[in-house]
């Protein structure tokens, strides 16, 4: 046989073995299926998963489990989308920043989290955006990154519109995919318990980084307080405003008419409450975070998931958890605290889902257990929707149709 002829044949053959490799189906039997749609649970549900894509999902009655599919029994567990946090930070200037990322979205991905958005990498430039690159090469294994890399104004120096649209111009060439922006720093109270605090960034400012972000196919999110700070960031179009702390009736009234969303991290502001109430009681952010956002959610204010987790370097940092000293990995307390608020169990997991995948237009391909989106999938042993503390152990995590952990057996 010529060699040329068998070097073709090689060729073909691996080919097809990759093919089939590729075309390898895993069926999910799924007792309990979270739709972020209904809110609801749809019940004895069977997913079809082929590389890194839902290729069907519905009752177990009519989705056959084609011959020879790898079965994955999640019979006797719920399944949910896998989780969106829309408010991290993986890197904080200190050490190996590459190694702190990856512990720190590695950490977050067994949790259930198979997207983050970091917002800034306070010191780390552009180590987001570095690991986002390995994660979607194949060269680490971690959730899918929405990259902000350094805050512009701050670690990415900008002054006045011009140097604005630069700074999101350099952002896009590194390949960030959207840009952090601080409108105002430090905070306080009047006697009265009036929240305000100090305007860094102009609208001007604003207006010219939307601009310019939308341009290169990105978006911007703000860390806006009420003030100047949040009024100028909803008078911008701002994309995904963080926090909004003490947002006024006005405020709430315009994030309503605009259809601009609003993600509030909440731990951290518990954290930092006992130096708050030392300087300011009865004042805190925590309880001025807890009244804006209950008048926000029955607004109908669009409101999404983030945690605000950090790394925590030699006792620094946000800690969500003083047994681990962590935050990533734990953030699902948040949605404990949020029903303690007020929202019900199926508002708090559609933050993390539907809703996140919206805010970050992301929703054709995350954010619901549909056909033709990524195969995100978790699962916890008992059913979030009648206990949300269920969510604070999960032990079933899939990204893009690889398991990256299974702790579940069947009963």
């Amino acid at each position: 046989m010529h060699p040329k002829f068998l070097r073709t044949l090689l060729f073909v053959l691996t080919l097809a073995v990759a093919h089939a490799a590729q075309a390898q189906t895993t069926a999910i039997r799924a007792g309990r299926l979270f739709d972020p749609k209904t809110g609801t649970n749809l019940q004895n549900q069977v997913i079809l998963v082929s590389g890194e894509r839902i290729t069907d999902v519905g009752p177990a009655a009519t989705v056959k489990v084609p011959a020879g599919a790898r079965v994955i029994d999640l019979s006797f567990a719920t399944v949910l989308p896998g989780l969106i946090d829309g408010h991290v930070h993986l890197t904080d200037g200190k050490g190996d920043q590459m190694a702190e990322a990856r512990k720190m979205a590695d950490a977050s991905l067994h949790a259930g989290f198979t997207t983050l958005v970091p917002q800034g990498s306070h010191g780390g430039a552009y180590t987001d955006v570095d690991l986002q690159k390995q994660i979607d090469s194949g060269k680490a294994v971690g959730p899918r990154l929405i990259t902000a890399g350094p805050i512009v104004g701050q670690e990415l120096a900008a002054k006045g519109a011009d140097q604005f649209r630069k700074a999101l111009d350099e952002l896009h060439a590194h390949g960030a995919m959207h840009a952090k922006i601080v409108p105002n720093t430090t905070y306080s109270w009047d006697k009265q318990g009036k929240m305000s605090n100090t305007a860094v960034v102009s609208l001007d400012e604003l207006k010219a980084a939307v601009d310019e972000a939308h341009k290169n196919g990105m978006f911007v999110a703000t860390h806006s307080y009420g003030g100047p700070g949040l009024k100028d960031a909803i008078a911008a179009g701002v994309d995904d405003i963080q926090h909004a702390t003490a947002a006024d009736d006005d405020d709430i009234k315009a994030l309503v008419a605009k259809h601009l969303p609003v993600t509030s991290t909440i731990l951290d502001l518990r954290q930092d409450e006992p130096a708050d109430l030392i300087k300011w009681a009865p004042f805190s952010k925590f309880r001025e975070m807890q009244k804006t956002w209950v008048k926000m959610m029955k607004a109908g204010v669009i409101l999404g998931f983030g945690s605000g987790a950090t790394p925590v370097t030699n006792g620094a940092g946000r800690i969500f958890d003083t047994a681990c000293q962590c935050s990533h990995g734990v953030q699902p307390e948040h949605f404990v605290v949020l029903t303690q608020w007020g929202a019900t169990p199926a508002y708090v997991l559609k933050m993390a889902t539907g809703v996140n995948a919206q805010i970050l237009k992301k929703d054709k391909d995350l954010g619901s257990v549909e056909k033709g989106k990524y195969a995100d999938i978790i699962a916890t042993d008992g059913d979030p929707l009648l206990d949300i503390t269920e969510i604070q152990n999960v032990k079933f995590v899939m990204k893009g149709g690889q398991v990256i952990k299974n702790d579940l057996a069947p009963k």
